[in-house]
């Protein structure tokens, strides 16, 4: 069976751990002066070298090279042995499998024993952060104190979960994530030793995805260099990550720039028609954004590591949009890739996220008149008699513009929560305003308002938590035109020629009253909170 690649190319020296300097040159100098801790805490995102550090640490320290700059020299029969995996007095510990106090307890009565073959007796302990608190109690005391011959290294990716009286007696390593171009120089040496032809365009793609692990940049070296070709590009390295090309994802962002819903949904479905994944398009959105976001705000380079062309190339993008509209477009893509995780999600939360970061429902208004278009229906004569005052109730509840906004986008962050789907859906729609007791929601497609619809009673129960009162909710077509709260075109006034022109009526007869004086239209319209839009005549 073939090594992985990984593990063939495991650091052996303090020199071959990649981008972590600050940590192997304390451990060097502690060795030169002899200070060696009885423990260690090493810290860190996973694949950052936290065991190989420990594995090269516990060889140094019981190396028999006669010059302590030497060491490990990985010739001496302590090193081979560690190397090989048959030393006695190196024991690792997977902490997630031996979580309980009992195996402590067990390890406990281990440690009193001398080495077999070693100076020192050095206990890995890799995600110590599982350990139960009682297993930490039962550690305590052995390593506050324990024998002289005996070392702990403690490793884990997160080191909040362990109690601050672990914390006290170690000495702690944290282990930063490695930079992009550390890891691409590293992949590059090892395909050179292996007699791989990589581009560098592919190398940096690799160690873009790897996200700062050096294990999994060269475990995904390894799995694309098992394809067999004689060279290794950028377009096989995206085949088999399942990645969209950098190139679709800066034409997706530049028809975003435009503004232009109909250019971005074209470059989404000939994406989809290519038969990308949607949600690895969305974490590449996410990431490119995030990278013109960095260098919108700080316009500092060195925040983003980026190849020179791709660099030039995301400056120049990043000054098309103003950093409120990629924070806008993030956010919206972020709760995308959450709905894309909900069963038939389909295509639907992407475009809707998409159409959202372009600013397709900054237009809409709420469907509420002005101030001075209030009367729902005009008199046909300026000599009709004074029409008594609206009762309260028929006046539309119907908030400002900005506060019913704000309420908006707090019921559809509560949607969220209760189910992503339901939000995505009811993204669709724009609030009208209040009728009375009544939330009323307009949409622009019936799929949307279906949807919407068969989940009535989550909506109602997230409206009226947000408003703070029970309130029903209506569900409207939005037709592009006002559907609720809207006023009828006024009938115009004959001009003065056409009134001169008609003949005088023997006898002036009154027009009929407004139909709002009518005690039984007065009495449905109060108890209903109804509002009169329109009047139209019987057959």
């Amino acid at each position: 069976m073939t090594q992985a690649l990984y593990r063939r190319y495991r650091p052996q020296t303090f020199e071959e751990v990649v981008g972590q300097k600050h940590v192997a040159e304390t451990l060097r100098n502690a060795l030169r002066q002899g200070r060696i801790a009885h423990a260690y805490l090493f810290t860190g995102p996973r694949g950052t070298g936290k065991t190989s550090t420990a594995r090269i640490l516990t060889k140094a320290v019981n190396c028999q090279a006669p010059n302590v700059d030497d060491r490990p020299d990985n010739t001496c029969p302590i090193c081979q042995a560690i190397n090989d995996g048959s030393l006695l007095d190196l024991i690792e510990i997977d902490a997630a499998s031996n979580t309980s106090v009992d195996d402590v307890r067990e390890l406990r009565e281990r440690v009193a024993f001398s080495p077999s073959d070693a100076t020192y007796k050095v206990y890995v302990i890799d995600e110590v952060h599982m350990l139960s608190t009682s297993a930490f109690n039962a550690l305590l005391k052995t390593l506050e104190e324990p024998p002289a011959h005996v070392i702990f290294i403690l490793a884990t990716t997160e080191p909040h979960k362990i109690p601050a009286t672990v914390l006290s007696r170690c000495q702690r390593f944290d282990f930063h994530r490695i930079s992009t171009r550390d890891i691409a120089g590293h992949l590059a040496e090892i395909a050179e030793k292996e007699g791989v032809r990589i581009t560098p365009e592919a190398l940096g793609i690799i160690a873009r995805s790897a996200t700062g692990s050096m294990r999994d940049a060269v475990s995904l070296l390894d799995q694309i260099t098992a394809y067999g070709h004689e060279e290794v590009g950028a377009d096989l390295v995206r085949d088999v990550l399942g990645m969209v090309s950098g190139a679709a994802v800066s034409d997706l962002t530049a028809a975003m720039a435009t503004r232009d819903p109909a250019r971005v949904l074209g470059q989404l479905h000939q994406l989809i028609g290519q038969g990308v994944e949607l949600s690895q398009l969305v974490n590449q959105m996410i990431d490119h954004l995030r990278t013109l976001l960095l260098l919108n705000v700080a316009k500092d380079p060195s925040l983003v590591d980026l190849p020179d062309a791709l660099m030039r190339e995301a400056q120049a993008q990043a000054r098309q949009f103003s950093a409120p509209q990629i924070l806008h477009a993030i956010h919206a893509l972020n709760e995308a890739g959450l709905a894309l995780k909900t069963p038939f999600a389909g295509y639907l939360p992407v475009e809707l996220a998409l159409l959202d970061a372009v600013g397709l429902g900054e237009a809409a208004e709420p469907v509420s008149p002005p101030a001075s278009a209030s009367a729902p229906v005009q008199s046909r004569s300026r000599t009709s008699a004074p029409r008594p005052t609206k009762p309260k109730a028929a006046k539309s509840a119907a908030r400002p513009a900005s506060e019913l906004e704000t309420q908006w986008n707090r019921i559809i962050t509560e949607m969220r929560q209760h189910s992503p789907k339901l939000q995505a859906m009811l993204r669709g729609g724009n609030p009208v305003g209040i009728q009375g007791d009544t939330f009323v929601i307009s949409f622009r497609h019936d799929f949307h308002r279906e949807q919407v619809q068969g989940a009535i009673d989550a909506v109602i129960e997230i409206v009226s938590k947000v408003m703070g009162r029970p309130l029903a909710v209506r569900l409207v077509e939005d037709s592009g035109a006002p559907t609720v709260n809207a006023n009828p075109a006024p009938v115009a006034a004959p001009s003065p020629s056409a009134a001169s022109a008609s003949p005088p009526a023997s006898s002036p007869q009154p027009d009929p009253p407004p139909l709002e004086a009518d005690p039984t239209v007065r009495k449905a319209v109060t108890e209903l909170g109804a509002r009169i839009t329109r009047i139209e005549p019987t057959n």
